[in-house]
């Protein structure tokens, strides 16, 4: 690898009388003025040596992987002399959700909204269908491709008590990944101490065995709002309320997600998807944690859980 790099470098440097490539999205692309620039690419050869963070300047990272290989240098030498490709999207999945059993158990529903509250059982009249439009980018040496929310999402979760949860679901800032060849902790937890209302919880990713093929994770920010028939905008489609909770990231997984608040503990596991049929295929579910203080119940911890609907035969 240092070898590798150090002639990268001394090619960059020859490469210093081009002209740079105008491009919308390039790799390499450090301080987005559309081209790339020698001094760039020496960043992107610090960064693939350890030498640099990767926040210097993360449009290195075509696969999502965290870090710059041979390969993603290449492609930014390449377009510095005037060759610029964009990254890869990878492959687009339509996620039909489920509208899930209510007061059915997670062995017995495939979408729903799990909490201590009800013994774990789902709370949830019904889900929305969505969609969620996920994007799995190439995979890395290892097996490993990114993967992201492609477009925002709002949904109106209807709950038992007649009250709805408006929760919309951010994709700038989205970002997980899938392991296709396995081997990848993914477990995630959310935690929040016992009566407190209204703070983010705690957040944990990268936990528990190795996973199989197919698992992954996916960070999501959402904005959340509990809409009880007393409020006044309870009438309003949740893509117009004022959303007044903190933004929180929710980890969605596809092995185990634990909530837990106080000494209320709730795990629900998800569902690995198939790398080979990602697109097509209707494996898979996503589960995050929610703990949360719910008047009047007060403390609960509360498990989300996706559940992708079948298409029609």
């Amino acid at each position: 690898m240092m070898k590798t790099a150090a002639t990268l470098v001394g090619f960059a440097a020859c490469i210093l009388v081009a002209s740079r490539a105008p491009a919308q999205t390039c790799v390499g692309d450090c301080n987005g003025d559309g081209m790339v620039a020698i001094n760039e690419l020496i960043t992107g050869v610090n960064i693939a040596l350890g030498a640099t963070p990767l926040s210097a300047c993360p449009s290195f990272d075509i696969n999502g992987d965290n870090m710059v290989g041979i390969n993603e240098l290449i492609t930014a030498v390449n377009n510095a002399l005037g060759t610029c490709e964009e990254p890869p999207m990878g492959t687009e999945r339509t996620f039909g959700i489920e509208p899930g059993v209510l007061l059915a158990d997670p062995s017995t529903t495939g979408s729903g909204l799990f909490t201590t509250g009800l013994s774990g059982s789902n709370a949830a009249n019904s889900f929305p269908p969505g969609p969620l439009t996920l994007v799995l980018g190439p995979q890395d040496t290892n097996g490993v491709g990114a993967l992201k929310l492609k477009e925002d999402a709002v949904l109106t979760i209807e709950v038992v008590d007649g009250s709805h949860l408006c929760f919309k679901m951010l994709a700038a800032d989205s970002d997980g990944s899938i392991d296709c060849d396995g081997g990848t902790a993914y477990d995630t937890s959310g935690t929040q101490p016992p009566g407190d209302v209204g703070r983010p919880f705690a957040i944990e990713t990268g936990l528990g065995d190795p996973a199989g093929p197919g698992n992954g994770n996916l960070l999501v920010p959402c904005l959340y709002e509990i809409i009880t028939p007393d409020n006044p905008e309870f009438d309003k489609p949740c893509s117009e309320v004022t959303y007044t909770n903190p933004l929180q990231t929710f980890p969605f997984t596809t092995t185990k997600a634990t909530s837990k608040k106080g000494d209320l503990v709730l795990e629900v596991p998800g569902a690995p998807f198939d790398c080979a049929t990602f697109g097509t295929s209707t494996t898979g579910m996503l589960a995050a944690p929610a703990p949360a203080t719910q008047a009047p119940i007060g403390d609960v911890a509360n498990v989300f859980r996706f559940a992708q609907t079948p298409p029609n035969p």
